[in-house]
């Protein structure tokens, strides 16, 4: 599965990001600075009844690489995964999920469907707040290397580039490099 992308003015994309962007509110998962709600959504924990949602979101930005809902399904039940949704309305307008994988996690993917309003922003920050609470010091991604609005999303939230894969993303017939991306994450903040 690929990771960091998103197709958000606020979210990157290829750590599967798309559309993130924003000012986001806060409150939630019991800490104050984890974003949880912005004026017309919130986020909360995503469960097994989000993955056709979720499937049909994918198809929407990631027409190239969608994960079909029996992956999604699959990632929403691991024990090692965390996946988040951000809801208005009634409707799916993000979501994003992270791998733990001990003192590092893994960013899988993050998309919106509203740009602009900070929904990507405040999934990113959830992520990384479930991965330190997780006992993760750092978070990984793979963004592509053609996709700028991704990787100035990721470098503006703190993403240096550390690494590149080659020929990781297969499009089309074509061969897209991945750009691996860390961040060192924040120690949890004290009650």
């Amino acid at each position: 599965m690929t990771t960091g992308d998103a197709h958000d003015a606020d979210a990157p994309g290829d750590a599967r990001e798309a559309g993130a962007a924003g000012d986001a509110g806060t409150g939630g998962e019991g800490a104050a600075d984890v974003p949880s709600a912005g004026a017309e959504w919130l986020l909360r924990p995503a469960t097994l009844a989000d993955a056709e949602e979720i499937a049909f979101a994918e198809l929407e930005l990631f027409p190239d690489e969608a994960w079909n809902v029996f992956q999604l399904a699959e990632e929403i039940d691991h024990p090692w995964r965390r996946y988040v949704v951000a809801l208005g309305e009634g409707e799916l307008l993000g979501y994003a999920g992270i791998m733990l994988a001990g003192e590092t996690a893994d960013l899988h993917t993050i998309g919106t469907r509203r740009p602009g309003v900070g929904i990507g922003r405040a999934l990113l920050r959830w992520c990384e707040h479930a991965a330190r609470e997780a006992g993760a010091l750092s978070m990984l991604l793979e963004v592509r290397e053609d996709n700028e609005r991704a990787r100035a999303f990721y470098t503006a939230a703190g993403y240096t580039e550390v690494g590149r894969r080659e020929g990781y993303y297969r499009i089309r017939d074509r061969r897209i490099d991945a750009l691996v991306m860390r961040r060192e994450l924040p120690a949890p903040s004290a009650p």
